[in-house]
């Protein structure tokens, strides 16, 4: 753990999102729609990429089997890129017509040239809870107090682990950390989390430090020393003078 003093608690923000958000952060859902794919295996998906499909698999805890799908890139690619898939809940048509609630649950990309190969998509049910990680970014690096001075931010973690329900999943956290000082600290529970949200992670970890590198402490460590030898030099003169 980080050798840093604690710093006082206060409510933290929700990022605000790419995507439309209501006054706690969350996010509306998109719509997408997932066609008819009555042929798997490798060499069929291999053909459904180039004419601008995405292979993909509908599943959850009211479906026995999976539902083999593809969706269309386009709709959906932006999304994937801009790094936020993990927290958005979709409106999705299924093949045969009928609408679910879901969320992304894995995709699968070549590590090459970074080309979507497939999609799971996982049913989300009104009322029961769902196990996610919701980003954590910050704000005010370059204005931070504890960095003028020297400090390090150390962010220790880049996504909260929680158990929350469908409508409250938020896009996203941000923290600023332009007011902390060095040595200061935000923890898990300073974050404004979703009324009914379980925390899967000790509300007490740390998630972001201004750490105190060795040259500083060293450097304030010598500035002391000075302080006291110049002092104890005035001490001895006036003993002389005396």
């Amino acid at each position: 753990m980080i050798n840093c003093g604690e710093m006082s608690s206060f409510p933290i923000p929700f990022k605000e999102s790419i995507f439309k958000e209501d006054v706690l952060g969350m996010s509306e859902m998109m719509s997408i729609v997932l066609e008819e794919r009555k042929e798997t295996g490798k060499e069929v998906c291999k053909k459904m990429r180039p004419a601008g499909y995405v292979p993909c698999v509908f599943y959850g805890p009211e479906y026995v089997k999976s539902v083999p799908a593809k969706v269309k890139t386009a709709g959906i690619a932006k999304l994937l890129k801009s790094g936020q898939w993990e927290t958005v809940t979709f409106d999705a048509t299924l093949p045969d017509g009928k609408k679910e609630m879901c969320l992304i649950r894995e995709v699968q990309k070549d590590f090459l040239n970074g080309d979507i190969l497939h999609i799971d998509f996982m049913q989300l049910i009104k009322g029961h809870k769902i196990s996610v990680n919701v980003p954590l970014h910050i704000t005010g690096r370059e204005t931070c107090k504890g960095v003028k001075l020297g400090g390090v931010v150390d962010q220790i973690l880049r996504e909260i682990s929680m158990e929350v329900l469908p409508g409250q999943i938020p896009d996203s956290f941000t923290v600023d950390i332009s007011s902390l000082g060095l040595g200061e600290q935000i923890h898990v529970r300073d974050l404004s989390l979703p009324s009914d949200a379980t925390l899967l992670v000790d509300k007490d970890d740390v998630a972001v430090a201004i750490i105190i590198p060795r040259g500083v402490v060293e450097a304030e460590a010598e500035e002391e020393q000075k302080e006291v030898e110049v002092v104890a030099k005035g001490k001895a003169k006036s003993a002389d003078e005396e």
